[in-house]
């Protein structure tokens, strides 16, 4: 997946939740001319006055949440996680399988119509299954306020299905640790290191460290979609060699690791860019700002929503549920059939 993918996914959320508000708008409008046409006794109403008023509704419908102020209202509830994960000592595992849930939930699903602060906390409810660090969903609301836990378990479905079923994630810091390992290794079997190899081995442990942080900051941003998990813990790796003037470790990563490749040595110098820029905690008031405005969206919005979800309730119907169940009958006899 490249950056371009990861905006067209989340435009083409704005573009569900504009369809909705507009096939709701439609239905409301139909409604409002049969009782218009009923009560009205000036049959010959100017049309295009009408059309221009229904133009300005449409227009005031249409305000919706800009871009940024998404970006900013996921990345504040992102950067919620690791602290929520800490409040119970959950390794990094954890929490960085909560983070990558989370932000693979919302590329596929549109936060404007989603509570996403009840997404986030059901995301690290998930993770901790997945990772076997379990957590109850009652012990992380009491850290979490505001949130009842019942709302958190039946969220957990939707997380599951937000992310199509897929629950193995991948992150930087198992890479990470394996090249803190092999560069140790390496270096000691250099010869002409001599008697530096227990400090050279501790200012790579404190490479490591620092590069772990960079890792962090780099879970707030796109990159994790866009660059495999290796290429993600050598930029930041080379990035705490560099600043620590470990030359030993530079040479590793480049030699070594890169081969001395230009494409990919710049694929690491891009994903440093981006962290530098994109890996930051939003501003407590940009933070704010944003959450009105989603909150005041979605309260605006609230009956063409739920007008919507009705409607795919509806379509839903029994002949469709039958071929569903059908299907499972189908696969389930299928996978008999295998075992046999």
């Amino acid at each position: 997946m490249n950056e371009r993918e990861v905006m067209n996914r989340r435009l083409k959320q704005r573009e569900i939740v504009i369809k909705q508000i507009i096939d709701s708008r439609r239905t409301e409008e139909a409604e409002e001319e049969k009782e218009r046409e009923r009560t009205s006794e000036n049959g010959n109403e100017n049309d295009d006055e009408r059309e221009r008023g229904n133009e300005m509704k449409m227009k005031e419908k249409y305000m919706l949440p800009t871009m940024k102020e998404e970006e900013v209202y996921r990345k504040r509830l992102e950067a919620k996680i690791e602290p929520l994960c800490n409040a119970f000592n959950l390794p990094i595992k954890v929490t960085t399988a909560a983070q990558l849930l989370f932000k693979r939930f919302c590329l596929q699903n549109s936060i404007l119509i989603t509570n996403l602060k009840i997404v986030m906390v059901a995301s690290v409810y998930v993770a901790c299954k997945v990772e076997e660090s379990y957590v109850s969903a009652e012990q992380l609301c009491k850290v979490v306020k505001d949130i009842d836990h019942n709302k958190v378990l039946n969220a957990e479905l939707a997380v599951l299905q937000g992310v199509n079923f897929q629950l193995i994630s991948f992150s930087a810091f198992r890479p990470l640790r394996g090249f803190r390992a092999d560069a140790i290794h390496t270096i000691k079997q250099m010869s002409f290191v001599g008697g530096a190899v227990d400090d050279l081995s501790e200012t790579i442990r404190e490479c490591y460290n620092k590069a772990a942080i960079d890792l962090k900051k780099q879970l707030l941003t796109d990159l994790v979609f866009i660059y495999p998990p290796g290429q993600l813990a050598l930029s930041a790796f080379l990035k705490a060699a560099r600043e620590e003037k470990c030359k030993e470790l530079e040479d590793y990563i480049l030699t070594k690791c890169l081969r001395n490749e230009q494409d990919l040595i710049k694929n690491l110098e891009e994903i440093e860019r981006v962290t530098e820029i994109e890996g930051l905690e939003p501003k407590e008031a940009d933070a704010k700002k944003a959450d009105q405005a989603i909150k005041a969206f979605q309260k605006k919005h609230a009956n063409s929503f739920r007008k919507a979800a009705a409607s795919k309730e509806e379509d839903d119907d029994e002949e469709t549920r039958e071929k569903k169940k059908q299907k499972v009958i189908s696969d389930k006899e299928k996978e008999d059939a295998a075992f046999e």
